[in-house]
């Protein structure tokens, strides 16, 4: 079952004050570190979606084989670059997609593996992690959904979507508090980050 990933990256990331994409874990910036969790998973078809300032990204991106694309209506919001990636997922023939914000970095290659699993066997349109009750991302979304991904209201984003399918979601729970950490600020960075990969 052909699964792609569709990694977000289009924000301006205003309160980090730089590209949260270019931000480091070791010494992959966040955006590498994602792609190579996803294609270690067995993901291989996988979108980079940039929009604010790309060029600065792309130069860190040489030696990525996916596809990498601009979406110039980044600020119409998070949808807006969803829908971007959806566009060419439709190229792809994928049975669903995985989309995983750039600044939720802090997220295992076990974990996107489960939520694979669990997309193949419960046969559910949604697969989202849930870490002590509460659900996260990355999710992954059923090719099934596109096209009511691509009608709803950017305002809303795909929220709308999952509450309209709340009774077809496979919950994956998960010890990760990653799912739920967003990497927004420096702030954050500095707590999250320097705590998890410290040692």
């Amino acid at each position: 079952m052909k699964i792609a990933a569709i990694i977000l990256s289009a924000g301006s990331s205003r309160r980090m004050g730089k590209p949260k994409a270019l931000l480091k874990i070791r010494e992959k910036t966040f955006l590498q570190h994602i792609i190579d969790t996803v294609e270690s998973a067995g993901i291989t078809n996988n979108i980079v979606v940039l929009g604010c300032e790309p060029n600065e990204i792309q130069k860190t991106l040489s030696s990525f084989t996916g596809n990498i694309i601009i979406n110039e209506e980044w600020e119409r919001g998070q949808l807006s670059s969803i829908i971007a990636g959806v566009n060419v997922v439709n190229e792809i023939d994928c049975k669903g997609i995985l989309i995983w914000p750039v600044d939720h970095p802090l997220i295992s290659q076990t974990l996107i593996q489960k939520l694979l699993e669990s997309f193949r066997e419960t046969n559910k349109k949604i697969v989202s992690p849930i870490y002590k009750g509460r659900r996260g991302h990355p999710i992954i979304i059923s090719a099934e959904l596109f096209t009511e991904i691509k009608n709803a209201s950017l305002n809303v984003g795909l929220r709308e979507v999952v509450r309209a399918h709340r009774n077809d979601i496979s919950e994956v729970p998960t010890e990760e508090e990653g799912i739920l950490i967003n990497i927004d600020t420096p702030a954050d960075y500095q707590k999250y980050v320097d705590h998890y990969f410290s040692e």
